[in-house]
């Protein structure tokens, strides 16, 4: 029997739990060209949920398009995301090898080849900027005034979707955030904004002094209703030919705190370990064996630590929320205010650590907090 949980990107005929007001609502921004902020976690599940909303938008006859701009490493690489996420996004709308070949002449900017599988015979498009733009930022301008003309001229709806868009400001470039705007308020699509370094994103979009400014709505995606979850995990245990029963999938997501990623990776774990039902012990192993998968992402995070940061992450995880300032805090983990403060505002920005509403800082990643206090 084919294992139903799933921790990579759902698509949108893959079963997904709740957010049902969520899809409702960006799917209705959408359809109203209006601008939206989707922030949460990582793993929160925000690319699955932003699909399958472009997913409903597409079967309105609404041009859909998808960039990627996770670690940008140059505004060259920001351009040549874009042009590939327009080009893509507009074969899918309208097949460019066929009738809407037509739009290339809107985007003089970008260059387009074809090539076919030579089994299949089955056509892909390569994508690669014009060489007369030698300066990434012209080529940036250009590249968003083409998009702003093409929309001005076509009838149709667009709706953009910028995932990761807080790490344009690793490139360095401060020239980047106010021309993104400056073209963006001009266009007429919708634009989703995606992110998982909620301090960084939601900087950008609320500091007074920086160009988006309360050019977007605000949208968080908090942990899935326990309940809710409960119900996902009994129903997809049924249909998949297993028994789940109400108290064990309630373990599972109070396990994990609901999270979504490891909400789906343990019930996959204690799915593949069980019999025809699943048991507390089937989930206790099945927790140990995600916390040894997971390990090798974790020693990746710290491995790029100083020692104050990771001081800082460890006594964190031990408190389970510390206030960082107290004296009691700084004297039990042998830590400094200063090095604490710095540690705190990088940890912050990695989205590792947060503020509750006690002004007490935690873990973000419930097991990561786990897997530091097992490691150390």
């Amino acid at each position: 029997m084919r294992n139903p949980f799933h921790t990579d990107i759902l698509e949108p005929d893959q079963p997904f739990c709740n957010r049902v007001d969520e899809l409702r609502e960006l799917t209705s921004h959408g359809r109203n060209g209006m601008n939206a902020v989707l922030f949460a976690p990582r793993r929160y599940g925000k690319t699955s949920l932003v699909k399958r909303v472009q997913h409903s938008l597409s079967s309105e006859n609404i041009c859909v398009i998808y960039a990627q701009f996770m670690r940008l490493v140059s505004v060259e690489d920001l351009v040549h995301r874009l042009a590939k996420a327009i080009i893509n996004g507009l074969d899918e709308y309208e097949s460019i090898l066929e009738k809407g070949k037509r739009w290339l002449a809107h985007f003089p900017s970008i260059q387009t080849s074809f090539t076919f599988d030579p089994v299949t015979g089955i056509p892909s498009i390569e994508v690669q900027l014009a060489k007369r733009q030698l300066d990434p930022i012209v080529a940036l301008e250009t590249i968003m005034d083409e998009v702003g003309s093409f929309l001005e001229k076509e009838d149709f709806q667009v709706c953009i979707a910028l995932d990761e868009f807080q790490d344009i400001v690793d490139i360095k470039e401060p020239r980047v955030e106010a021309l993104l705007r400056e073209h963006i308020q001009r266009h007429k699509a919708s634009y989703i904004f995606l992110g998982s370094r909620r301090r960084v994103l939601l900087d950008i979009f609320n500091n007074r002094g920086r160009p988006f400014y309360q050019s977007a709505i605000m949208m968080e995606l908090t942990p899935l209703p326990e309940d809710e979850s409960v119900e996902f995990i009994v129903e997809q245990f049924a249909q998949a030919g297993k028994k789940c029963s109400q108290d064990i999938a309630r373990e599972i997501t109070q396990k994990v705190e609901q999270y979504p990623y490891y909400l789906q990776a343990l019930a996959y774990r204690t799915f593949e370990l069980c019999d025809k039902e699943c048991t507390k012990q089937d989930v206790a192993k099945a927790y140990d064996t995600l916390l040894e998968n997971e390990r090798y992402g974790y020693q990746g995070i710290i491995q790029g630590m100083s020692t104050g940061q990771l001081k800082l992450l460890r006594a964190i995880a031990a408190e389970g929320e510390a206030a960082l300032t107290s004296n009691s805090f700084l004297q039990a983990y042998n830590l400094t205010l200063g090095g604490v403060q710095s540690a705190r505002k990088f940890l912050s920005e990695q989205d590792l650590i947060e503020q509750n509403a006690d002004k007490h800082w935690g873990i973000v990643d419930p097991v990561f907090r786990v897997w530091l206090r097992q490691a150390f």
